[in-house]
């Protein structure tokens, strides 16, 4: 993040929950200060509309202070059920199938919060996920482990002891620091001394090290339907199902009191926690998007370099030639990375480079005074010769010529990874200087057979 690390920042703002209106001003500034570092092209940013679309919806998020919390769990475990006893209606879907709701589902929950301490003005927001064990659902998990990942607060909904599947969900939740309340729910099915020992053992021994006891509730959201003898008014009785009142309020009180103390600081918190994943990806796709530029110039710079030698006869001329094309592809190079270089910078680092490319650029340079001088000769013996040894002439410079183009576009090629590398690091070298930089371009440029391909290009583009 800009200004400050986000580890920093966090780390500020844990200290700020007793403030929390500090807190997301805090997290609105360095929100900003984000996107204003991005320094994006119009093309990039077209590229990468949608995260920067999701980075400024966090934006909004804080605005509004717009709190989400999630339902998270295993199939048939009453997450749904859950959600709609805290809403006082049936706006999820339950069911008997296994595995119900298989999409993420949000509804915002109008509760008098908004008039308690800490949260005015607040938008409480429940999501439904589907379940993280459904067969078959890998798609399903992920978009679930996604929007536990964006939830301010996490319901983990179990409806009995914990499986093994439930405690190693949980364990990662936590450890993407969320705050969670662990929701026994279905205790309508359990004889009250069975479900009290379930809950203890939940509480003292499953989740002790991840969720506070005080954050374990009991809830039956949709108690079973049982069926009940009426009698009606002429004197007959009829069996109709009933279904008992939900036992929510517990898991509604204790909800209300971690928003109440701690909700607008936990929407800061992870607001900038989203935040920095999405600055994360954000920049190594622009560093994709640079380099993907920087490679089709580096490419055609390097056939140009190439060419420039292969057609230029004249000794010396022709290696001022193609190092003014290498100058030119650093200055284009310094461009796409958004740090523009003056001509005598360019020139500099191709000279830095060509003494740390060492013997390669010794050969390409000693290759380009012979092959410009045998080059130069055959034009003359063409001349002498009243044009009667042009066929002759004509395919010694083809072969000349192509062989120094050859070098010349490879050695232009590998000037042009180390320019990328050097732009990509802030114009600097790294730790492992400019020689190693080098030599591994070309330890890879061989394993990549760089050098015939640029021969084949060559040899189309000279025919051409």
């Amino acid at each position: 993040m800009a200004d400050l690390q986000l580890s920093e920042l966090l780390a500020e703002l844990e200290t700020q929950t007793g403030e929390s209106d500090v807190a997301v001003e805090r997290a609105r500034e360095s929100l900003e200060a984000t996107l204003s570092s991005l320094k994006l092209t119009p093309e990039e940013e077209a590229a990468l509309a949608g995260e920067l679309a999701q980075l400024r919806d966090l934006g909004k998020k804080l605005d509004e202070t717009t709190i989400e919390i999630a339902a998270f769990g295993m199939v048939s475990r009453g997450k749904s059920s859950v959600l709609n006893a805290l809403l006082g209606q049936d706006v999820f879907q339950v069911g008997a199938t296994h595995g119900t709701t298989v999409a993420r589902a949000a509804q915002r929950w109008q509760h008098d919060a908004v008039d308690r301490p800490g949260l005015e003005g607040a938008r409480l927001v429940v999501v439904d996920t589907p379940g993280i064990d459904e067969v078959g659902g890998e798609v399903r998990e992920a978009l679930a482990r996604d929007v536990a990942r964006h939830a301010d607060l996490i319901l983990f909904v179990v409806s009995g002891d914990m499986q093994r599947t439930e405690i190693e969900a949980l364990t990662e939740l936590r450890e993407a620091q969320k705050p969670i309340i662990l929701v026994f729910n279905q205790i309508d099915r359990y004889p009250e001394l069975d479900r009290d020992q379930i809950h203890a053992k939940i509480k003292d021994e499953r989740v002790k090290h991840l969720v506070r006891p005080d954050d374990v509730v009991m809830t039956a959201a949709r108690p079973d339907a049982y069926k009940v003898k009426i009698q009606l008014p002429d004197g007959s009785t009829q069996v109709q199902w009933e279904r008992p009142a939900p036992l929510i309020e517990p898991l509604k009180v204790r909800i209300l009191e971690v928003l109440e103390r701690e909700g607008k600081a936990l929407v800061a918190l992870n607001t900038l926690l989203i935040a920095g994943d999405l600055h994360g990806d954000i920049v190594a796709r622009k560093i994709r998007i640079r380099d993907d530029a920087a490679n089709r110039l580096i490419w055609n710079f390097s056939l140009a370099t190439g060419a420039a030698v292969a057609f230029n006869p004249i000794p010396v001329v022709d290696i001022a030639g193609g190092l003014a094309v290498d100058v030119g592809m650093i200055v284009a190079l310094s461009k796409v990375y958004g740090i523009p270089l003056t001509r005598r910078t360019a020139v500099s680092l191709v000279r830095d480079m060509m003494l740390a490319l060492g013997a390669m650029g010794a050969v390409g340079i000693v290759s380009r005074l012979v092959g410009s001088g045998i080059k130069s000769s055959l034009a003359g013996i063409t001349v002498l010769s009243g044009g009667l040894a042009a066929p002759l002439t004509a395919l010694g410079y083809a072969t000349f010529g192509l062989a120094q183009a050859a070098t010349a576009a490879s050695t232009s090629y590998v000037l042009g990874q180390g320019a990328k590398t050097y732009l990509r690091q802030g114009c600097q070298w790294g730790p492992r200087g400019i020689k190693t930089v080098i030599q591994q371009i070309l330890a890879e440029a061989k394993a990549d057979s760089v050098i015939d391909r640029l021969r084949d290009d060559l040899k189309k583009r000279l025919k051409t």
